[in-house]
């Protein structure tokens, strides 16, 4: 992901020698993917099925685990570098404490096929998300789904938890790692004046006006030491919504891609665990 952000904030120019190019030149920077298809057996996760369905002609790839009685589900939005797989560690870890899992491939990435954008990736996660209850074992009875987005999945996230968007269920919670304000305003970062230019990408992913939506509980966790997406973003982000339980968690000396270690996991779980059934 930071090589995806920084060569876009270095070609922005560029791409904007030609606003034709704009759709194109972003979602190669912005997508990089790996289109990698592995099952969740090979990537040596138990108890996860891997499920493919029709999405407007094209193929789109989720993982998902039932949870054990009254554990909440984690539907997870992954970030723009690497495949679910490349996730494995993570799901493990979910599973492992009974809770249910549901992990769409984006357009282009782990299988799904398609063109990856900002559009699509919104249009298959609401469209994962309204069928999510039938994608589960029914036996598993009652349960909490929360809403996790990691990096670029921070993004959709925040677009699924606008409660006037989410029909016919909004999710219970909100989990965001280290989320951004928006695409224009990351390339204004890395390199300014480009901030500007960037703002004629069809992808801006505009998450600082998202949040403004949010209501549900929410927990984000960021690393005080991110030099991709500055804590200042996540604490923007932070400050917009509305929820009226929510907690910011600033992870002393992390960067973008440590931020699940000991001190914080129980953090975390912490926060998932207080919507379970009892």
């Amino acid at each position: 992901m930071r090589l995806a952000f920084r060569l876009l904030a270095l070609t922005i120019g560029l791409a904007f020698a030609a606003v034709t190019l704009a759709g194109p030149a972003g979602r190669l920077l912005i997508y990089p993917f790996d289109k990698t298809q592995v099952t969740p057996a090979d990537a040596g996760l138990s108890g996860v099925t891997e499920q493919a369905f029709d999405f407007d002609g094209e193929t789109l790839v989720v993982w998902t685990a039932p949870p054990r009685k009254g554990k909440p589900v984690i539907f997870y939005l992954h970030g723009n570098a690497g495949n679910l797989a490349a996730r494995a560690g993570r799901f493990r870890r979910f599973t492992e404490r009974g809770y249910g899992l549901i992990a769409l491939a984006y357009p282009g990435s782990s299988g799904s096929t398609g063109t990856p954008s900002e559009s699509k990736i919104i249009e298959t996660a609401r469209s994962v998300w309204r069928s999510h209850v039938g994608l589960l074992d029914p036996e598993s009875g009652p349960t909490s789904f929360i809403l996790y987005g990691e990096s670029l999945g921070t993004a959709p996230a925040l677009v699924l938890a606008d409660a006037h968007l989410m029909v016919p269920r909004r999710p219970t919670a909100l989990i965001l790692e280290a989320p951004f304000t928006s695409i224009p305003n990351m390339a204004e970062h890395h390199y300014p004046g480009t901030g500007e230019l960037a703002k004629n990408l069809l992808n801006r992913w505009d998450s600082l006006s998202a949040a403004k939506s949010v209501t549900v509980p929410l927990f984000i966790m960021h690393g005080t030491d991110d030099t991709l997406i500055p804590i200042e973003m996540g604490r923007q982000i932070h400050a917009a919504a509305r929820s009226k339980s929510k907690e910011f968690l600033a992870v002393k000396g992390a960067g973008h891609t440590d931020l699940w270690r000991s001190d914080t996991l129980p953090k975390l779980y912490a926060f998932i665990d207080q919507f379970a059934f009892r």
